[in-house]
This record gives structure tokens, C-alpha cells and sequence, in this order.
């Protein structure tokens, strides 16, 4: 399945291959299944919802993200992140005041380990032991990739 995906703002954590937009539809596209607006940041919504009206005839569009309080289910490296970047991790142990990711995420869940050297989980240490040390492996074994 084909998937544009687009967002409302570029980033340096926004991924960079062919089906990958921030502005409406460009006049010669490739085919495409479906379209997933992705909005990291709140302040970007009235601006996803425009995006997303005008890739409507394009292809069926889902819109969500950590904006609308999706709590992030198994991270697939390039998807919505560059390549490099990496979630080990989804949640928080703790409830604090100031902080939604335990709203938003839930508690601790532990993902599959992918490779990539931008580790980007809201809360590593609440991980197990075990999790720590073979994120630390991979992270390791990236950078020597990157040399």
C-alpha cells in the first residue's frame, strides 16, 4: 500500500523520501492508496485540517499524530520520522503535572528495537534493565555505521 504522507510543518525529524509533503498535492503525484496527515504539535491543527481537505480527492485521509493524543503504537523507522531517528519506547511510569505523555501514551511499553542513532522515547530510563542495555547496544553499533 502506497502512502502519502503529509505534514503541516518540516522539521530536521521529518522524513525526506518521494511520499513525503507539506503543502497541498502537487499537480503530478504517484499513484496512491491512502493519505495520513500527520500533526506533531497542537498549534499546527487548523493547518493539518486544511492539508488534509485538500488531499481528499486524492486518496482516502486519515488525520492523527501526537497532536490529537495518539498514543503511538509500533514505530516503524521512516514512516513518519527520518531515517535514523528511533522510538524504543512509548509511555510513562509517572503522572506529573506538567507532562502528557502518560495521558497521551500510558504507561511504559517497551517496542521492538529498530536501528537508527536519534533516540527519541519520552522516558528510557523507566524501561527495564535489559531494554536499556540493548538500546544502548544498538545505538552503539549505529554510530560505528555512521564512521
Amino acid at each position: 500500500m502506497k502512502i502519502a504522507k503529509v505534514f503541516p510543518r518540516k522539521t530536521n525529524a521529518s522524513p525526506d523520501d518521494k511520499l513525503s509533503f507539506f503543502s497541498p498535492p502537487p499537480k503530478i503525484l504517484p499513484e496512491i492508496d491512502e493519505v495520513h496527515v500527520s500533526v506533531t504539535f497542537t498549534y499546527d491543527i487548523e493547518k493539518a485540517e486544511k492539508l488534509a481537505k485538500s488531499w481528499n480527492h486524492v486518496a482516502p485521509v486519515k488525520l492523527g499524530g501526537p497532536a490529537f493524543n495518539d498514543h503511538g503504537d509500533i514505530f516503524v523507522p521512516g514512516k513518519y520520522l527520518k531515517n535514523g531517528y528511533v522510538i524504543t519506547s512509548r509511555g510513562c511510569p509517572n503522572n506529573c503535572w506538567f507532562c502528557d505523555v502518560h495521558e497521551r501514551e500510558g504507561n511504559i511499553r517497551e517496542l521492538p528495537i529498530t536501528e537508527g542513532y536519534n533516540l527519541l522515547d519520552s522516558n528510557i530510563l523507566a524501561c527495564s534493565i535489559e531494554h536499556i542495555r540493548k538500546v544502548f547496544k544498538m545505538l552503539k553499533n549505529s554510530l560505528k555505521k555512521q564512521d
